[in-house]
């Protein structure tokens, strides 16, 4: 069988989403690129489908992969997830716009007696020690409904756990699987 680059455009389409969340500069410009990643990777897939799906070897060759697709909580998450964002007006995503929080140190009671935030410079004069914490801004994966089945946000790939709150390492391992993937196939189809 001849050698397609169409899976291998789509893979470096999806690498080019994952470069637009890390150097994204807006909760937006993040959640387009995860957006986009989300329809790259599964359009990956699909290419190799349609290509390597024409010899005779396929059904045999995918059906692990197919089983992982629909089983592993992460791949099952984004093949989902692409359906959902691609087929429903349900969100896939919400923002969490961060902020600051302020607790005593010690105790229950807490008294300030001024606060001012100035060009991002926050000032607190209180006579106690107080517990300031400061929030990201950040994305967060949600369940999302397609086809009527619900899919939780994944914590697991391929029997490790996985950290669903990093959305760019999420991407990361769902990218390693498919550069695995294709590259696999690539080697047993390409004659």
């Amino acid at each position: 069988m001849q050698h397609s680059e169409q899976p291998r455009i789509e893979l470096k389409h999806a690498h080019y989403a994952m470069d637009s969340m890390r150097d994204a500069e807006t909760l937006n410009e993040f959640e387009e690129g995860w957006k986009e990643f989300l329809r790259r990777i599964e359009r990956t897939w699909n290419k190799m489908q349609s290509h390597y799906g024409k010899s005779p070897k396929w059904t045999g060759w995918q059906s692990k992969y197919e089983s992982l697709r629909k089983k592993d909580q992460l791949l099952s998450y984004l093949v989902n997830a692409r359906g959902a964002e691609e087929h429903t007006v349900d969100a896939v995503v919400s923002t969490n716009p961060g902020g600051i929080t302020i607790d005593p140190a010690e105790g229950n009671f807490m008294h300030i007696e001024s606060l001012s935030l100035n060009n991002g410079v926050l000032k607190v004069k209180s006579p106690q020690k107080l517990k300031i914490d400061f929030i990201s801004a950040a994305i967060e994966l949600l369940p999302v409904v397609n086809r009527g089945r619900r899919y939780e946000v994944p914590k697991e790939h391929l029997g490790q756990a996985i950290n669903p709150q990093d959305v760019s390492s999420v991407a990361k391992a769902a990218f390693a699987f498919y550069e695995s993937a294709l590259a696999d196939a690539e080697k047993f189809f390409v004659k």
